[in-house]
């Protein structure tokens, strides 16, 4: 874009959470930042600038093992900088009538996540993952699982400018009955929510919490970001 313009990838410049997250700054927008900000989180980088020739971060094979990967290759740079590292002295929660996500405070960032069918797929089940995130865990655990889509909202979704340049292979899709591609873990959808959230809740900064999560979203998940921030006196 003209002047190259920066956006601060901060809570309070999330300008959507449909479908995926998009931060913005007056015209300037960049979408589905989650995968990439997951990456950067669970490897431990807090000092990054990323660019971007284009609207969306590239959904590569719908996860954010690829960015992680590209991190772990690339190497870190220890700077002579503290750390500046988010902690919590009380709880913070947001709820509305389906979701509830509470921040704990703790000495390392965990997740305990509960994902609903809501949909009652046959295919699907509810499920509840929990997993202390550290470059070894995220790397092994959580950056390969890919959200899941089903058949008939490929394309509607398409129409609205989302998971352009997608495979069918980038997301775990559901038919009518079936699942249609091969999911990477049994459990692969509260995997992806759980992905979701962490980079979702980097934007707040290098956050340490045990964060537990029922029904989380990229909506519910900047309404928590906020609240953190808020506590974090940055809002």
């Amino acid at each position: 874009m003209p002047g190259a313009p920066s956006i601060a990838a901060r809570a309070e410049n999330v300008v959507s959470t449909d479908r995926c997250t998009m931060l913005g700054v007056g015209e300037a927008t960049v979408q589905t930042v989650e995968h990439v900000m997951a990456a950067l989180r669970a490897m431990e980088i807090d000092n990054c600038i990323v660019d971007c020739d284009g609207p969306e971060a590239p959904l590569a094979d719908g996860s954010a093992l690829p960015f992680a990967e590209a991190i772990r290759q690339a190497g870190i740079s220890t700077l002579e900088a503290p750390r500046e590292v988010r902690k919590l002295s009380a709880p913070v929660a947001v709820e509305d009538e389906n979701s509830l996500l509470v921040a704990l405070p703790a000495d390392t960032l965990t997740i305990s996540c509960i994902f609903v069918n809501d949909w009652a797929h046959p295919a699907l089940s509810d499920q509840f993952g929990q997993w202390e995130i550290t470059p070894d865990t995220f790397l092994t655990e959580i950056a390969a699982a890919r959200t899941i889509a089903f058949l008939h909202e490929v394309e509607a979704l398409r129409r609205r400018g989302l998971a352009l340049g997608g495979s069918m292979d980038a997301a775990i899709v559901f038919g009518e009955n079936e699942i249609v591609t091969p999911p990477r873990f049994a459990d692969e959808p509260v995997r992806h929510k759980v992905l979701d959230l962490v980079g979702d809740l980097a934007l707040v900064g290098h956050l340490r919490a045990h964060v537990v999560a029922i029904r989380p979203s990229h909506r519910m998940n900047n309404q928590l970001a906020r609240a953190l921030a808020a506590v974090f006196n940055e809002i």
